[in-house]
């Protein structure tokens, strides 16, 4: 026969759960539909979840991302999770799009990326764009311990992809720090992307989105991890 002392202990398990999906809801709806759907992409795209990835850039087009929105967010995450990965899904992209045209659904292309300047010096157009998104200025050309570290992320991250345009700084963030938070194994980057993300306007709210997003995509460990990290963030902030 159960203690009272232990009934009161199931009941209250058994209210928190209860309550838990109410709570996760409310948090994800901190962030729009598209919002929501960029970030569950992001991050099943850089774990390779390929199955619930499908789903995910369903959710996006339904919720009104265009596909050249999805191109970009898929291409950029190359810079961040590898080639393997971004092919892997622009594969389920290309398949969930001919799937949505073999039932007569036609997605809206969007603007296409912007062409760089041919005349551009990327080296300081990638540094111009980092210096916004750490809202700092930035040496030319630091000393690194591996020297062209500093020279591909300036010249390429920050300018080849960042000056695209499709996506919006915020919205490229939003994403770098969804696939980041999913690996669990890049930390420091983490960091400084949630940092980063803040610097674009990502509000404390929209990144607890976020962590809800990771937590019913990928579960507790990824999203407590993410939210360690995020704290830390926070009270560097203050």
């Amino acid at each position: 026969m159960k203690t009272p002392k232990l009934l009161l202990a199931l009941a209250c398990a058994l209210a928190l759960v209860s309550c838990r999906p109410a709570k996760e809801d409310a948090m994800t709806n901190v962030l729009t539909p598209k919002q929501q759907a960029l970030s569950a992409a992001a991050a099943l795209a850089a774990v390779g979840d390929l199955d619930k990835l499908s789903a995910a850039y369903t959710q996006g087009l339904n919720a009104g991302l265009t596909v050249n929105e999805l191109k970009e967010m898929t291409l950029q995450l190359y810079a961040y999770t590898g080639f393997p990965r971004c092919l892997n899904a622009a594969g389920v992209l290309e398949n969930v799009l001919k799937e949505r045209q073999q039932k007569g659904i036609q997605d809206p292309e969007g603007p296409a990326p912007q062409a760089l300047d041919k005349n551009a010096d990327k080296y300081e157009l990638g540094k111009k764009n980092l210096e916004v998104l750490v809202a700092a200025s930035l040496p030319s050309h630091p000393q690194t311990f591996i020297q062209d570290t500093d020279t591909f992320l300036k010249e390429h991250l920050f300018a080849d992809i960042f000056a695209r345009g499709v996506l919006s700084f915020k919205e490229r963030e939003m994403a770098t720090v969804s696939a980041l938070a999913a690996l669990q194994t890049v930390n420091p980057q983490l960091k400084a992307h949630m940092g980063m993300a803040m610097n674009t306007g990502v509000t404390p709210e929209e990144m607890q989105g976020i962590i809800a997003v990771l937590r019913t995509q990928l579960g507790d460990k990824t999203a407590a991890n993410a939210q360690e990290v995020f704290n830390t963030v926070l009270a560097g902030r203050q």
